[in-house]
């Protein structure tokens, strides 16, 4: 974490942030956040992820009062404070101070920053290995703090030579990853699923820089068969920008390399603003 973090109106060094005990985040794992990078002092795509977290905060009916001009000036301010460069930011809305250890109240909110960590370099030329794993988020559509079954599963992963799980769900559908949203490329189409998943930023702009460069795209339901069967696979993120993946439950997809779309793509990303 940067040195310097923001709660509630105050800026402070990151040692001396401290949250109470009877914060809703704590108890009951009530609250959401958002994630973006920043480039020489500038965040990416900030409007975007104001916009997907207020979508959250109003899902699980929570009262900010901070609006994102407030939000924005309080970024950059952070920013600033961490000496600029690059980095990434995490915007977290809890369920605030609660009483009973139940009921919602005036939200706590924190700004904390990293340093901006990529996956290993080799996994962009080789590839990511992933895990098929049976699970459906309770509410797909919030970027909530909830990731104990991401968290849990890591020992798993382990095990299996996997980096990453891909989630199923109870119709054989490939829906998103943990952290990650999840694509196809299938005869010369960038296909990606749409329904019940995390809307991601990045793959909003991938989807965007695929139309660019004529790459045609689709957003619909994509099976399991369909997965092992493709022609390539990427995760995008935040993070990650574009990475492909080159193997699932052992299965090479396939030549079992980057394919030419996915170097396309992440040549592209790489100078994409």
């Amino acid at each position: 974490m940067l040195d310097t973090v923001y709660v509630n109106d105050r800026f402070l060094p990151s040692g001396a942030a401290q949250l109470p005990v009877s914060d809703l985040s704590i108890l009951r794992g009530y609250g959401v956040f958002d994630y973006f990078r920043f480039a020489g002092g500038k965040p990416r795509f900030l409007d975007d992820h104001l916009a997907r977290l207020q979508d959250s905060i109003d899902a699980l009916h929570l009262e900010l009062k901070v609006t994102d001009r407030g939000l924005t000036d309080i970024v950059h301010e952070l920013i600033e404070r961490n000496g600029g460069g690059d980095g990434g930011i995490r915007i977290v809305v809890t369920g605030g101070l609660s009483a009973d250890g139940y009921t919602p109240t005036a939200p706590t909110l924190l700004l904390l920053g990293y340093p901006h960590l990529s996956p290993p370099t080799e996994r962009y030329a080789m590839g990511c290995h992933c895990m098929l794993h049976h699970y459906e988020r309770q509410l797909p559509r919030v970027k909530s703090i909830d990731y104990l079954e991401g968290i849990r599963i890591q020992p798993l992963l382990q095990q299996r030579g996997a980096q990453y799980p891909l989630y199923v769900d109870r119709d054989g559908l490939v829906r998103e990853s943990d952290r990650s949203n999840f694509l196809i490329v299938h005869d010369g189409s960038l296909v990606t699923p749409y329904e019940d998943i995390l809307l991601g930023i990045t793959r909003k702009h991938l989807l965007k820089l695929a139309r660019q460069l004529n790459i045609p795209v689709e957003e619909r339901a994509v099976s399991v068969a369909e997965l092992l069967g493709a022609d390539e696979a990427i995760l995008c993120s935040t993070v990650k920008g574009a990475l492909p993946i080159t193997r699932v439950d052992g299965k090479e997809i396939g030549a079992g390399a980057a394919g030419a779309t996915t170097r396309k793509l992440m040549q592209a990303w790489a100078e994409y603003r």
